[in-house]
């Protein structure tokens, strides 16, 4: 259901968003009450438009790495999701976009293996950045009800889960804010890909967990496919080390292309996800 719905919601939007030119360099605490409400459209860019409806459709959802690892019997780790208390320092539209990225991913993380004594938590998080991107209204509608009743059970919480990128699908694409999704799209895939790293960089692969090294290894497709979309953004100052990060990693997937992931080589990706990661959590 939620790759369905990323794939298909990004697709629908897609057709009429555009692109930035020149990302909001940062938002004063004073403009905060009002969330962007009126965040303005970005300049149409039919390149990166072109990309991006290819890329969406072609690419499996993030969230699908973590119901792998789920299906695989392995473990939970601690420490793998962003803090929640790190939302309070994203003051630019592009750490606010890549990290509502992050936060969506952890919170699908923390769900599937039921660890609902903080999903609660990581919604109000997302809360907060949906209200800093221009979606917060959407976002209280669908969340709200939903999760006070029911936030220990796993199936309604990815039901909601599903339902606001839903919602973020029909904001960006009545405000053509291709750079926002963009920049989402990212954030999501750096930790759905962390994430799965980390969970089975040290693990011997078997017959349960075989699935997981194997998309692992078809990452090579999604990154080179986002670097194609991101030489749109080369200009975006505060977009560039992201980029560049995620350039980085296409060469250590693509490396790995038709390879069996052996653990030398999982320990490097490991290694740039957590320098990248590292870069836009901080």
């Amino acid at each position: 259901m939620l790759k369905k719905v990323i794939v298909y919601s990004c697709a629908a939007f897609l057709i009429s968003c555009g692109s930035n030119t020149s990302d909001n360099s940062s938002v004063s605490e004073t403009g905060k009450d009002n969330a962007q409400k009126d965040a303005p459209a970005q300049p149409e860019n039919e390149l990166a438009d072109f990309k991006f409806h290819t890329l969406v459709i072609n690419i499996p959802s993030p969230f699908e790495m973590i119901t792998l690892s789920v299906k695989s019997g392995i473990p939970y780790k601690d420490g793998l999701v962003n803090s929640s208390s790190n939302e309070s320092k994203y003051i630019t539209s592009t750490k606010r976009g890549i990290n509502y990225g992050l936060y969506i991913v952890d919170l699908a993380y923390l769900s599937n293996y039921e660890h609902f004594s903080e999903v609660k938590n990581y919604f109000k998080t997302t809360q907060e950045l949906a209200q800093n991107l221009g979606f917060a209204e959407s976002f209280d509608r669908i969340v709200g009800p939903r999760v006070e009743k029911n936030i220990d059970k796993k199936d309604t919480v990815n039901k909601v889960i599903d339902l606001v990128y839903i919602e973020m699908d029909k904001y960006l694409r009545s405000n053509d804010r291709l750079l926002t999704a963009t920049q989402i799209l990212v954030g999501s895939w750096i930790e759905s890909q962390y994430i799965a790293v980390s969970l089975v960089k040290d693990a011997t692969k078997n017959n349960n967990n075989k699935i997981l090294f194997e998309k692992l290894q078809e990452q090579s497709f999604t990154s080179s496919k986002l670097v194609e979309l991101l030489k749109e953004y080369e200009k975006e100052k505060d977009f560039k080390t992201t980029i560049d990060g995620v350039k980085e990693l296409d060469k250590l997937f693509s490396s790995a292309q038709g390879k069996d992931l052996d653990k030398e080589t999982l320990q490097k990706i490991y290694a740039k996800l957590t320098e990248v990661r590292s870069n836009i959590v901080n």
